[in-house]
């Protein structure tokens, strides 16, 4: 994966991100499951019997599965060099998913947040950013700027893996017995700052050339 290009343990980290991807789409199918309500919907209340609350949460869990199975293979440069055609499919894909349905509902979404103000606030900012390094990754590839275009869907997926990583945290903070509600807003904020960090560093890596791009992998990634 292109975020730990030259790191040390990059199989592993490429693994683990890909299977937390992975796990994030099998979480997701229990909203589709007709079983008993998950434990997310309980806690909103009222709002789940709000059929246009509703329709976004779905609309939104629907755009952010596929985001995420569809981008996941475009941060390998070697799978896309490989299959230039599948990309152009994928970052289509990509691309409509985030810009119309994952980050549109996010923001929606983001005034029911658990965690009030703070969590508002983390995930309109995760939307918005979201939705425009997706949209400026196709505005430079419809220009044939292919290094501009790499920087944006770089970091337009970093934002889609804060879902995992939110989990993670969520996970790790659970542990160490922080209360539900801090818990929830410390998670998303550090998501927030590891999405961040995880594309500058790789973009910083690619600018100092210890990442090389072929021109052929650059014009195919998304």
């Amino acid at each position: 994966m292109i975020y730990f290009a030259k790191v040390r343990g990059t199989a592993i980290l490429s693994a683990i991100t890909a299977l937390a991807c992975c796990l994030i789409l099998v979480g997701n199918a229990i909203y589709f499951s007709g079983g008993e309500q998950p434990r997310f919907l309980m806690e909103k209340g009222d709002w789940t019997r709000n059929p246009w609350w509703l329709a976004t949460f779905y609309f939104h869990i629907v755009g952010a599965s596929v985001s995420l199975a569809a981008g996941t293979p475009l941060m390998f440069p070697a799978w896309t060099r490989k299959h230039p055609v599948w990309h152009r499919r994928l970052g289509y894909i990509y691309f409509h998913a985030v810009l119309w349905m994952a980050a549109p509902t996010g923001l929606v979404l983001a005034v029911t947040a658990k965690g009030g103000p703070l969590s508002t606030a983390g995930f309109v900012l995760a939307g918005i950013l979201w939705w425009q390094t997706t949209w400026a990754g196709h505005q430079a590839i419809q220009r044939r700027d292919l290094p501009a275009h790499v920087r944006a869907m770089v970091r337009s997926f970093a934002w889609a893996l804060s879902a995992p990583a939110f989990r993670v945290f969520q996970s790790a903070l659970y542990v160490g017995g922080l209360d539900d509600e801090s818990n929830y807003v410390a998670s998303l904020w550090l998501s927030i700052a590891a999405s961040v960090w995880l594309a500058e560093s790789c973009l910083i890596r690619i600018r100092r050339g210890n990442v090389k791009l072929a021109p052929s992998s650059a014009g195919v990634m998304s």
